[in-house]
């Protein structure tokens, strides 16, 4: 194993150019030697270097070549700590459907980072999508979860981009293999300002839940990760099934493509795949988090699952529900249009979003009964949303009892969110509060919920 990331010079800054300030050029490297591996001819090519296929002393592998301009631009640093954790990995096979790592490192001669990885023949899944015989998905989406667990649970590391390109089927079928550990990443880490993912996007859009794509994704929660890791075992498994790539269809021009993760609801169906898998898929793919965490675990995967057990008929009622909430919820925002200039669209956003996490929380808390939520749109640079309670007197909860929270633009200052909160009982007042500042969902999902509690005081108090 080589490893030279002790070079402070380099990994404490975010240039790696050569002393005249031309960027190496990694391309068309064939025939060259590259810390000892002579590189034969490139194999692939991915958004942050180029794979060629490599000799030394009589043994073969995939040489990863990194493009200097890539990690300049994601931070030194990083790189280097990335390339820590899947130089950690060398010594053995730790998985058969995991690719095994060899050695790695700076490559000096090229000012560049280096990985030298097992050469795993057969063919990437994403050239496979369409020509995919049904009778092999099911084997093969337990071996990816398979991996993908061992990856987690044993070794405490996300991979970050399951997809399609990072996988390779051998070529009878029989065998996948999951490549490209380049932005693995260490559980137990904590990001900046306490997101998953840190300040930049690192995954492939394509393939990454809402939560990841739209940065909504606030701290390390228990199972937070691994619901990450299932959506992408999903949106995989869904090319797999249905022949296609996920969105296809609503991801043209590229914007188009992060509203489809948001709002799109693939449809996921096949007479010729076991009913549990599509299942098994559909939760995967659910645009809530917890709610992929509650109806599916990586025991979906490792066993068949009958369709017929009154526990799994009620989550599939759930899963059913769940997905026609969605399907409602995005025709709704596509009828109503979300406004064009930038300061309606942050406002839009943040009403979207701070009213998802109310009704989860009010699903979730049992202080409070059932209620309905009725969205106003009272102009485009304001938004009130009702929650209209069930009478329920063992909560003190009489009839008429509803919460309304309004979101609008501040008039004098430009970049600042006026919030109101009113508790109606009988049409009556029982309790109001008003904040002007710049708000994250956060911040003023965090007022909302304590101005719901005490309401509840209050109205117990009575």
């Amino acid at each position: 194993m080589l490893l030279t990331c002790d070079h402070s010079s380099r990994r404490n800054n975010n240039q790696w150019r050569r002393m005249d300030g031309v960027v190496t050029n990694v391309e068309n490297l064939d025939g060259t030697e590259v810390q000892g591996w002579l590189l034969t001819k490139s194999i692939g090519r991915g958004a942050d270097g180029i794979v060629y296929a490599g000799q030394k002393e009589g043994m073969e592998a995939a040489v990863k070549i990194f493009f200097p301009e890539a990690l300049a631009k994601n931070g030194i640093p990083a790189a280097y700590d990335r390339m820590e954790l899947q130089l950690s990995l060398v010594g053995k096979k730790h998985h058969p459907n995991l690719v095994e790592v060899f050695e790695g490192g700076e490559a000096a001669e090229l000012e560049t980072l280096f990985l030298v990885m097992e050469l795993v023949p057969g063919t990437s899944l994403d050239k496979l999508i369409g020509r995919m015989p049904p009778s092999f998905v099911v084997p093969l989406a337990r071996q990816l979860a398979s991996a993908a667990k061992y990856l987690e649970v044993n070794l405490q590391l996300v991979h970050r981009d399951i997809k399609p390109a990072n996988i390779v089927i051998s070529d009878d079928f029989q065998t996948l293999t999951l490549l490209d550990l380049g932005i693995v990443y260490q559980q137990s880490e904590k990001d900046d300002q306490g997101r998953l993912s840190g300040m930049e996007f690192v995954a492939t859009t394509r393939y990454s839940p809402p939560e990841f794509v739209w940065r909504t994704e606030q701290e390390n929660i228990d199972g937070s990760w691994q619901a990450v890791t299932l959506y992408q075992i999903g949106a995989t498994l869904h090319d797999m099934i249905m022949g296609k790539l996920l969105f296809a269809g609503y991801d043209t021009p590229r914007a188009c493509l992060y509203d489809a993760v948001r709002d799109h609801t693939p449809v996921i169906e096949s007479n010729e795949v076991d009913e549990w898998l599509i299942q098994t898929v559909q939760a995967c793919l659910l645009k809530d988090w917890r709610q992929r965490l509650q109806l599916v675990s990586w025991e979906n995967f490792s066993e068949q699952v009958s369709v017929t057990d009154t526990h799994q008929r009620e989550k599939r009622i759930r899963l059913l529900q769940i997905r026609n909430e969605e399907i409602r919820q995005a025709a709704e925002k596509q009828a109503k249009k979300a406004p064009s200039p930038t300061r309606e669209q942050e406002l839009w956003k943040l009403n979207n979003e701070l009213v998802l996490e109310l009704r989860h929380y009010l699903q979730n808390t049992p202080v409070f009964p059932k209620c309905a939520v009725i969205e106003n749109i009272v102009s485009a640079r304001e938004y009130a949303a009702h929650f209209q309670f069930e009478s329920d007197l063992a909560k003190g909860f009489q009839l008429n009892i509803e919460f309304i929270v309004s979101l609008g633009a501040d008039e004098l200052l430009k970049q600042a969110t006026k919030l109101s909160f009113r508790a109606m009982m009988g049409g009556k007042i029982v309790s109001a509060a008003t904040w002007t500042e710049m708000f994250s969902v956060e911040t003023a999902f965090t007022l909302c919920q304590q101005s719901f509690l005490d309401s509840v005081e209050s109205m117990l108090a009575m």
